[in-house]
Parts: C-alpha cells; sequence; structure tokens
C-alpha cells in the first residue's frame, strides 16, 4: 500500500499536541531522514517494504514467554482531557502508601496456555508511571520548555500546560488483556484507583522477555523527507494510529504503511523548508487504512526497524 495523504491532527493524547521533547533533529537521526524538499515517496515506500522482508524475529521469548506488543498501561472508565495529558507525561501522585513487598508469582494466560511470572509489587509498578511533578500553575500562557527525566530515564515535558496531576487513592490486584507476540493474553496487573471510581491498570510482570532487535534497515542513506514513527496510539479495525516524529517547519505530512503477513511497517514522509525553524522534535499524529485486521502482527517504525508497542490510547 502506497502513502496516504494526511492532514495535521490537534492532538497526540486527547486533542492536545504535545511537544514531547526539545531536541536537535540532525540529518539522518530519527525523525529526520535528512535533505529539503518533497519526500520520495516509491523511495520511502521501498525503503519500509525492505524493512518488512527483513523482519524474522528469533529467540525463545518470542513464541514460548511473554513479549509485550503494547503499553503495559490501560485505562478504565473515561478520562478528562487534563488527566489524559497528565497520564501521558507522567504526572502523579500517591494519597496512600504503596505495598513494597511483592506478591506471589502470578501467571498469564496465553491461547495456548499458562505461563508462571514474578510479578511487580504495587510500589514498583507505580514507579514506572511516575515521572515527575506537573509544571506549577500558572495564569500565562505556557511555552515549551525542555523535557525532565523521570526516575527511570524516561522523558517528560508539559504538554498543553495543565498543572494537574493524577491522585492514587488505592491499589489493589487485577488482570488485563494485552496484545503480546502469542496474541492476547491475559496479564496480571495493579489497578490504581483515581477519583471518580476509576483506575488506571500496570502490567505487573517483572520480568518481561527480550524484544527482539531491530529489522534490518537497508544500508544506503535514508531517503530524503523520511521520518520516523514513535509509537503507536490504537488500533480500531483495519485502523492503525501511530505518531511521527517531525520538525517544526515540516509540512505535508504524509504517512506510510507497508504490509506482510508476519508483520506491518509504519513510517512517514514531509516536506522539508530551507528557512529558518525552531529545533524542536515534535509529535504529529496521523493513521492508515490496513488491508487486513492487524492480529497477533507486530508493528515496526520503518525508519530504525524498531517494534512499536501499542499505546494506551
Amino acid at each position: 500500500m502506497g502513502f496516504v495523504r494526511a492532514g495535521r491532527l490537534a492532538a497526540v493524547v486527547g486533542g492536545v499536541l504535545v511537544v514531547a521533547l526539545s531536541a536537535c533533529a540532525s540529518p539522518g537521526s530519527v525523525g529526520d531522514g535528512g535533505g529539503l524538499g518533497a519526500p520520495d515517496h516509491q523511495a520511502v515506500e521501498q525503503w519500509a517494504a525492505e524493512v518488512a522482508d527483513a523482519w524474522s524475529p528469533s529467540g525463545e521469548g518470542w513464541s514460548k514467554g511473554f513479549v509485550p506488543l503494547q503499553s503495559p498501561v490501560t485505562v478504565e472508565g473515561s478520562m478528562l482531557e487534563p488527566e489524559k495529558r497528565a497520564l501521558a507525561a507522567g504526572w502523579w501522585e500517591s494519597a496512600v502508601s504503596l505495598p513494597g513487598d511483592r506478591p506471589a508469582r502470578g501467571t498469564v494466560l496465553f491461547r495456548d496456555g499458562p505461563l508462571p511470572v514474578s510479578v511487580l509489587s504495587a510500589a514498583e509498578a507505580y514507579q514506572k508511571m511516575d515521572l515527575g511533578d506537573p509544571p506549577p500553575c500558572s495564569s500565562e500562557a505556557p511555552s515549551p520548555v525542555a523535557p525532565s527525566a523521570g526516575p527511570d530515564g524516561s522523558v517528560s515535558g508539559p504538554a498543553g500546560g495543565d498543572c494537574v496531576g493524577l491522585t492514587v487513592r488505592g491499589a489493589s490486584l487485577a488482570t488485563i488483556e494485552m496484545r503480546t507476540s502469542r496474541g492476547v493474553a491475559t496479564v496480571p496487573a495493579w489497578r490504581f484507583q483515581i477519583d471518580g471510581g476509576r483506575a488506571v491498570l500496570h502490567a505487573a510482570v517483572a520480568d518481561p522477555s527480550p524484544a527482539p532487535s531491530a529489522a534490518a534497515t537497508p544500508s544506503r542513506a535514508a531517503p530524503p523527507g523520511m521520518v520516523a514513527a514513535q509509537h503507536v496510539t490504537g488500533v480500531d479495525g483495519l485502523e492503525v494510529r501511530y505518531v511521527l516524529g517531525v520538525g517544526a517547519c515540516d509540512r505535508e505530512i504524509t504517512p506510510l504503511v507497508v504490509e506482510r503477513p508476519h508483520v506491518v511497517v509504519v513510517a512517514g514522509g514531509v516536506t522539508r523548508t530551507d528557512g529558518v525553524c525552531t529545533d524542536q522534535l515534535l509529535l504529529e499524529p496521523v493513521s492508515v487504512a490496513l488491508t487486513d485486521p492487524l492480529g497477533d502482527r507486530p508493528v515496526l517504525d520503518a525508519l530504525t526497524g524498531a517494534l512499536l508497542p501499542v499505546g494506551f490510547s
């Protein structure tokens, strides 16, 4: 399938465009295929096809272990827009003391049978979501600032200028359904209750199997105007929604998908300008339509060959 033209959308999460990173987008880096002008659509599609044909996961973990193909976080109930942005940015606080001891071993239930696993404590699962505090409240319109690093090295930054975080009111063991390399599985999870009887659930498997290595990419330089997919935000029927890393002055952002029976590869192309522009990497939401449902197929980024987990929204 070739390029499908898509205009700029307003939101990464919940209707708001998030400046996730303030970063140099140097030629050839993630989010920048290098060069100026319009992308070579045929060259980008050929590149993605070669990545798809090179994908062949190996290792016992893929077929016998637990390799998640989606974000470990799911939401139970509806969230307000500021709450969605807080979840995406990792702004949390807890009103209760979370248990630090790990429960007894749990079980991941696959279609072909169970797998015993070690389970995180509630405190450990919470720490994986808590990436920092929201910025101070201000009546003035916010301006982009540099992102902050969380305790696990993750990067978070202000998303729309909100100054609210999510508050945990309680935690209990539960399960969630997750896409894995072995199909949809039932996975142990911690259910973190927030206001209004709603909850955010985080998969609690302590030691997932290692993700497979990235697919081999062509040895030649990436086509001009090619940009990388950062993550997949959702799948709905034949639609796959994902986010491209683009420059602040990139135009005519165009998504791409290449399908194979065993894998789906997504990418994008942009028209670059040679004028003065701020040096940022922005997250641009796009979507593509598949010919067949995604099913158990993994999704890869064409530029890097990396496996892209499906997000929580």
